[in-house]
């Protein structure tokens, strides 16, 4: 390993030479791709010929059947292999770092989950996902307060991820800043079943067991994983089981169902972060507090989900969809919460949570003119009951808090897509979402005279959009629209002045957000490219973080604008490339941090991936890949008044893997090595931490090894 003290300057010249290659390798294709027939790109290269051709990837739009192509937003797709070839298949950042637009910072602290970031939404999160709504299958991951988790999503899984950002995220209501909806892999024919087991350093193993197949109008796809990682920092191990499983039956073509299964238990230890002084001197070390008080979080997560599709004609179509599902927390904060008007030291929130969607659409004709509308509602209600109990240096005290809150939404949506003329299109909805937070305190809690309350937030925002299809498979677009983000439960659970109660003065964000984009196929090239422009009220941000406790205040307007862009081709030799750049600049407008930049989001983000397929025949051989890829990111504020920042970083990561046939049987083994060139760098931020524990390292160079064995049965 490097010096610590590296980790103070940015080791941009050693990724110039890596990208200028990457970029220099992609040049002689493009002259080539303006006179090759359009394909699409996102896929598996073809049988024959020198150069891969990219077969088309159709996904459904927002929520109506109107295809990607035909939305004019900027939206972003990872099949299958993009998601699972050489990847560890544990956390979103191993592919979500290819979307641009999005930032994904590995805490590499399972008790805290990823900091998910869409054009800046959701970066003032302290732990799990906020202002980025998620779903999987259909189904809502993301609460009606605005908190979700991306652990719940069980990454082996998983067949497709597409990634919404621009003003029609929106449509999905309160917190869609930006969407990233999951969808497990289709039932595969014939039915098979493949174990998949891989070992990495630090103690990391992971074992998957997944099945599934097709049997009449009955299909289905199960799969549990197993995860344990000893972790890279002291006091940093975690265990993580998941389960994911889809029953789909389809009776009739008028009427079809879908039931969504998922659990999460996971058990992880918490380190914190670390001052500029602690990382430089030793990035593995803890706090000594965070083993006096054995700081860790459990997380319990169970979900269930139906979704009934009936098609009454060729024009006319219902989807009814409910979900329910609990969710219990216990963390351990380093400190004992017997002090003062503390709620505690060891938080422990039990959620029972449900809703309903119903959604009617008709297609149609209007003076030779095709149409679509969709008109829905949507109902989610959460139950929470919130402890709070004194830490005894790692053991549950006395009760100091007892809380039962409630927060309910209940939204109306109005969506339609127009054909103007065989390449003008409009698009755009409206939606009105009403959300109800409410708490009241038990007559055990120890401040609960006045520190109950309730709060109302609404809000109707409308979206509208064109594209334009200039030709072939080239489109552009424009869009505007109007945007609404409550602050979440978590976020009211503590005033800024330490008094007991919920922080019912923080008001929710409404945003106003305008973009221009491109997306166009040239046969072996694909682009997307996009300009956008927001300008947010009441920017919640974090007041202080002390310990894993976080307050919240709103700091006025904020504005944002910046670039997207992202290519991939297909090029000589069997080689392909993979490129996104995203340029974001937020900064506050007005009192009290007026200029200052908005802490957690870099300005700067480029991403290269250059992947080599040969199709080689050797039994050994075939299938063989090779893939290497950076990811370099520009600087981080800590805080809103921009006293410090985790500087910039580059990082360099390789995989190979291959794969053979034998009958019924496949097996594949491939061997991954992260940080490559053995950066000390930081991996994430806590905004505003007490005491100057902004940082979080990441690992040095580290590697795993795997393998798959997959078994086909006749069907």
């Amino acid at each position: 390993m490097q010096q610590p003290s590296s980790i103070a300057a940015p080791p941009w010249q050693r990724y110039l030479t890596v990208v200028g290659l990457l970029v220099a390798l992609t040049a002689p294709a493009w002259a080539k791709a303006r006179h090759v027939a359009p394909k699409s790109l996102h896929t598996t290269p073809a049988v024959s010929g020198t150069v891969p051709a990219l077969s088309a990837v159709t996904v459904k739009g927002v929520r109506y059947g109107v295809d990607a192509v035909a939305l004019p937003s900027t939206i972003m797709l990872l099949g299958r292999r993009a998601l699972t070839q050489g990847k560890p298949q544990v956390n979103l950042s191993e592919s979500l770092r290819q979307i641009p637009g999005l930032v994904v910072q590995n805490r590499y602290n399972y008790a805290q989950d990823l900091q998910i970031s869409i054009r800046g939404f959701g970066a003032e999160a302290p732990f799990g996902v906020q202002g980025v709504y998620m779903t999987l299958d259909g189904i809502p991951l993301t609460m009606p307060d605005g908190r979700g988790q991306s652990q719940v999503i069980n990454l082996p899984t998983i067949g497709l991820i597409k990634v919404i950002e621009g003003p029609f995220a929106a449509l999905y209501g309160n917190a869609a800043g930006g969407v990233i909806q999951a969808y497990t892999r289709v039932a595969p024919t014939p039915p098979e079943v493949s174990l998949r087991t891989w070992r990495g350093s630090y103690g990391k193993l992971q074992t998957t067991l997944v099945g599934g197949g097709h049997r009449g109008a009955w299909s289905g796809l199960a799969g549990i994983t197993h995860f344990h990682t000893e972790g890279w920092r002291q006091h940093s191990a975690a265990t993580r089981k998941q389960f994911n499983g889809v029953l789909s039956w389809d009776p009739s073509s008028e009427n079809s169902y879908k039931l969504v299964l998922n659990a999460l238990n996971q058990d992880a230890l918490d380190p914190s972060g670390l001052t500029r002084a602690e990382l430089q001197h030793n990035p593995r070390q803890v706090d000594p507090v965070i083993l006096k008080f054995n700081t860790r979080k459990t997380v319990r997560n169970r979900q269930a989900g139906l979704v009934w599709n009936h098609r009454f004609d060729a024009g006319n179509s219902l989807r009814m969809s409910s979900y329910t599902g609990t969710r219990h927390i216990v963390q351990y904060l380093p400190f004992t919460g017997h002090f003062g008007f503390s709620a505690g030291g060891v938080i422990d929130l039990l959620d029972h949570f449900n809703g309903i969607t119903t959604e009617f659409t008709h297609r149609g004709l209007v003076a030779a003119h095709s149409y679509t509308l969709a008109t829905g509602l949507d109902y989610a209600r959460e139950n929470e009951h919130r402890k709070g109990f004194v830490n005894e240096f790692g053991l549950r005290g006395t009760l100091r808090n007892d809380q039962f809150n409630t927060v309910d939404n209940f939204a109306q949506y109005m969506e339609g897509h127009l054909d103007l003329t065989p390449r003008l299109s409009v698009s755009g909805g409206i939606r009105h979402d009403q959300v109800n937070f409410n708490s009241t305190n038990a007559a055990d809690a120890l401040f609960g005279a006045g520190t109950g309350g309730r709060a109302r937030y609404a809000s109707t925002d409308p979206v509208l959009g064109l594209l334009y299809r200039v030709g072939g498979q080239t489109r552009i677009y424009a869009d505007y629209g109007h945007g609404f983000v409550t602050p979440t439960f978590y976020q009211l659970a503590y005033r800024p002045n330490g008094q007991p109660g919920l922080n019912f003065a923080l008001q929710p964000m409404h945003l106003r957000n305008a973009e221009v984009g491109l997306r166009s196929h040239f046969g072996i090239l694909h682009i997307n490219a996009s300009v956008f422009y927001i300008d947010t009220d009441n920017q919640i941000v974090v007041y202080a973080s002390h310990g894993g406790r976080t307050t919240y205040t709103n700091a006025g307007r904020t504005r944002r604008y910046g670039t997207d862009m992202s290519m991939e081709v297909a090029l000589p030799g069997h080689f392909s490339a993979h490129l996104a750049y995203s340029y974001i600049h937020v900064h506050f407008v007005g009192a009290p941090y007026n200029g200052n930049v908005m802490p957690g989001v870099p300005r700067q983000q480029f991403y290269a991936g250059l992947s080599w397929r040969p199709r080689l025949q050797h039994a050994v051989l075939h299938g063989f890949y090779s893939t290497l890829s950076t990811l370099v990111r520009s600087k981080v504020f800590v805080d809103s008044q921009n006293s410090s920042a985790a500087q910039g970083y580059g990082v360099l990561n390789w995989v190979a893997g291959i794969r053979q046939r034998h009958g019924l049987w496949q097996v594949a083994e491939f061997l991954r090595v992260d940080n490559l060139l053995n950066q000390n760098y930081i991996g994430a931020v806590i905004i505003a931490a007490h005491r100057g524990r902004y940082f979080e390292a990441a690992p040095g160079r580290n590697a795993m090894v795997g393998v798959q064995i997959t078994r086909a049965f006749s069907p």
